[in-house]
């Protein structure tokens, strides 16, 4: 058995203010894992370029491992090890420590974005990364990591379109923006995206149901205040005219494979919300919290698409 150190140099990407040099580092084991991570207080390194990032934080993970296991550099062996998700969770952790102390004694929220990624490169505080694998003192391999500056893309098509859309008094329903948001946690903060996609589809379903559905028969604007989506589907179903997709899966033109693949995402979203609020938290499998939430646009679009 030999000591395996991986080191996360990590790039804030806001900048941190009135902080000193001096405080000792925060530490986390995780028994499950056997891994220990200890995260050094922020401090000011200049980046070579300001994209980059802000401050840097260094986090080390160390662990116990067999020869095989510390030399092993591939990605397959450090997700076996926890590595990354261990100095992930370990990181959204203290911030969301840091940030609701003054919260809970000073009544002050601080407004930056504190979720649990799994993948410390994904998570929306981290502006770049760099790690590098030592075991036994020896360093293995070296990786960087540049996130950018997301860029905001406006072509003359969506130009045109969100001028018309706002001359004629019609902004984005807010179910859409609830399913779009559930897209861009899916990649942050899946079990957010997961209630974001919940509500998206209970709010699409009231609305159809209130605004659309009760111009044919009143019993549905009765109907949109239930409580539970699958009572709201159910009528939203019968005001529809059939089940989802049911008329828009066409063997023909090969469509068929994906909506049923949305149509079974649908059908387990709400087991899948259960399980997260009964339980606080669960494992996702990847892309799942995104799928879900392109499932639950194409369910939208379909639902207003139809009579």
């Amino acid at each position: 058995m030999g000591k395996l150190e991986v080191i996360f140099k990590i790039r804030l990407a806001y900048p941190v203010l009135l902080m000193g040099a001096t405080e000792p580092p925060a530490v986390v084991h995780f028994a499950d894992t056997g891994n220990t991570v200890r995260l050094e207080a922020p401090q000011y390194v200049a980046a070579p370029i300001q994209s980059e990032g802000f401050e840097q934080m260094t986090l080390h993970v160390e662990r116990e491992c067999t020869d095989e296991q510390g030399r092993d550099t591939s990605d397959s062996n450090s997700e076996r090890l926890h590595i990354k998700q261990d100095a992930a969770k370990a990181f959204w952790q203290l911030f969301e420590a840091i940030r609701e102390f003054p919260l809970r004694n000073e009544g002050t929220i601080f407004m930056y974005p504190v979720v649990p990624s799994e993948d410390i490169r994904s998570n929306p505080l981290v502006g770049g990364c760099e790690s590098q694998w030592i075991y036994e003192g020896e360093s293995l391999e070296r990786t960087k990591t540049d996130k950018g500056i997301p860029a905001i893309e406006i072509t003359d098509g969506q130009w045109a379109a969100a001028v018309k859309r706002l001359a004629n008094g019609q902004p984005v329903p807010v179910y859409t923006r609830f399913a779009l948001d559930a897209i861009y946690f899916a990649e942050h903060d899946p079990a957010r995206g997961i209630i974001m996609a919940c509500a998206a589809w209970e709010t699409a379903l009231r609305y159809y149901l209130a605004t659309v559905a009760s111009k044919r028969d009143p019993v549905y604007l009765l109907a949109s205040k239930l409580v539970g989506i699958p009572r709201l589907y159910e009528f939203a179903k019968a005001a529809r005219g059939g089940p989802l997709f049911y008329d828009w899966i066409d063997e023909a033109t090969g469509l068929e494979r994906a909506l049923e693949s949305h149509r079974q995402r649908m059908e387990k979203l709400g087991g899948v919300r259960n399980r997260l609020l009964h339980e606080g938290e669960m494992k996702l499998s990847e892309m799942a919290a995104t799928d879900h939430a392109l499932a639950v646009l194409s369910a939208i679009e379909w639902l207003f698409a139809g009579p």
